[in-house]
C-alpha cells in the first residue's frame, strides 16, 4: 500500500511498516544510485523521503510524543548536514525558472545580459559548496547509520492507550491548527521566514492527505494536490528570497525588478489557495477525520470478515 495507512490494520504497525519501507529506499539510493544519476541527486531524494518521514511521525505524534521528538531531530539534523549542494542548485533552478516569465516586451539581448552573468556566478558558487563539502562518502556513510538507527528504533514504537482513530485525527488536527496559525503569521507580516514557515506546515499536511488518502481518496486527492502547488510557489517564492539576499543591488537591477513581480505573483497565489485548503477549522478537521478513519476502519473489517471461508461444519 506504499504511503498510505490502512485503516483496517493496527496504526503503530502501519507507521513501523512505512518507516521500514522509505527507509529502505533510502538506503537502496545512497547505496547503489541510479545508472547516470548524480551521486547529489540521490541525497537530494533522499533528504525528500526524510521530509516524508518526518511527516509520517507528525502525524501519530500523540501516541508517542518522545518517539516523535527524537525522531524529528534525527531526520532533521541529519538532512542539514546535506544539504549545502543542493540548496546552491536550488537557486540556478529558480533564476532559471525566472527567465521563463519574462515579459514579452524585454529584448533577447537584454536578458541575456542580465541573467547569463548570474548564472555564471551561482555555478561557480554551486563549485565552491561542492568542493567545501568534503567527504561525501562519510556523510553518505553517516546518514546511512542514522537511517539504520532509525529503524531500530521503530521496533518500540506500539500505542498501547490510545486509539488509532483517536491518534490519527488529532494529529491531522494539530498539523493544520500549526498551518492556519502560519498563514495568518504570514498575511500579516508578508516576511520570507513566515511564508516559509507556512509552506512548511502545508507540505506536512499534504503528506498527511497522502496517508489518509484510503479514507476518501476522491476527495483528498485535490487537497493533496493543491497543497503540492502550495509548497511548490511558496518553496519557490523562499528561493528566491535567498538569492536576493546574495546578489548585488545595482549590478542585478533588472533581474530584482523582475524577482519582486514574480515573488508577489508567487505569494498572492499561494495565500489565496493556504486559505482554501486551510478553509476548515481544526476541530471540525478532527471529527471529520475521525469519522472517516472509523468508517474505512469498519468498511475493511467487514472486506475481511465476507473474504473469509466460512468455517467447515
Amino acid at each position: 500500500m506504499s504511503f498510505r495507512i490502512d485503516p483496517g490494520a493496527p496504526l503503530d504497525a502501519e507507521i513501523r511498516r512505512i518507516a521500514e519501507e522509505q527507509i529502505g529506499k533510502a538506503v537502496a539510493e545512497l547505496s547503489a544510485p541510479k545508472p547516470g544519476e548524480d551521486r547529489h541527486e540521490a541525497v537530494h531524494d533522499v533528504r525528500k523521503r526524510m521530509k516524508k518521514l518526518r511527516a509520517l511521525f507528525r502525524l501519530v505524534r500523540g501516541g508517542d510524543e518522545a518517539f516523535f521528538k527524537a525522531e524529528n531531530a534525527r531526520y532533521r539534523d541529519t538532512a542539514r548536514t546535506l544539504s549545502a549542494a543542493r540548496d546552491r542548485t536550488a537557486l540556478i533552478e529558480a533564476l532559471d525558472s525566472l527567465r521563463e516569465h519574462v515579459p514579452a516586451g524585454l529584448s533577447a539581448e537584454a536578458v541575456d545580459a542580465a541573467f547569463t552573468p548570474l548564472r555564471q556566478e551561482l555555478e561557480a558558487r554551486r563549485r565552491e559548496a561542492l568542493a567545501a563539502e568534503g567527504d561525501l562518502d562519510g556523510l553518505i556513510t553517516a546518514t546511512i547509520e542514522a537511517l539504520h538507527a532509525s529503524q531500530a528504533a521503530l521496533e518500540a514504537l506500539a500505542f498501547r492507550r490510545r486509539k488509532s482513530v483517536e491518534i490519527a485525527s488529532t494529529g491531522f488536527a494539530r498539523t493544520q491548527d500549526e498551518a492556519l496559525t502560519a498563514l495568518k503569521r504570514a498575511e500579516k507580516s508578508g516576511d520570507a521566514e513566515d511564508l516559509h514557515e507556512l509552506r512548511k506546515h502545508v507540505k506536512y499536511l499534504g503528506f498527511h492527505l497522502a496517508l489518509l488518502a484510503p479514507l476518501w481518496p476522491e476527495a483528498f486527492a485535490p487537497m493533496r494536490d493543491a497543497a503540492g502547488k502550495i509548497g511548490d510557489d511558496l518553496g519557490r517564492d523562499h528561493d528566491f528570497a535567498v538569492l536576493r539576499s546574495e546578489i548585488d543591488a545595482e549590478k542585478h537591477a533588472l533581474v530584482l525588478a523582475l524577482m519582486d513581480r514574480r515573488q508577489a505573483e508567487l505569494q498572492r497565489e499561494g495565500l489565496a489557495a493556504s486559505r482554501r485548503l486551510l478553509a476548515e477549522k481544526p476541530a471540525a478537521a478532527e471529527a471529520r477525520i475521525a469519522r472517516l478513519y472509523r468508517d474505512a476502519a469498519k468498511a475493511a473489517k467487514a472486506r475481511a470478515e465476507a473474504e473469509t471461508p466460512a468455517a467447515a461444519d
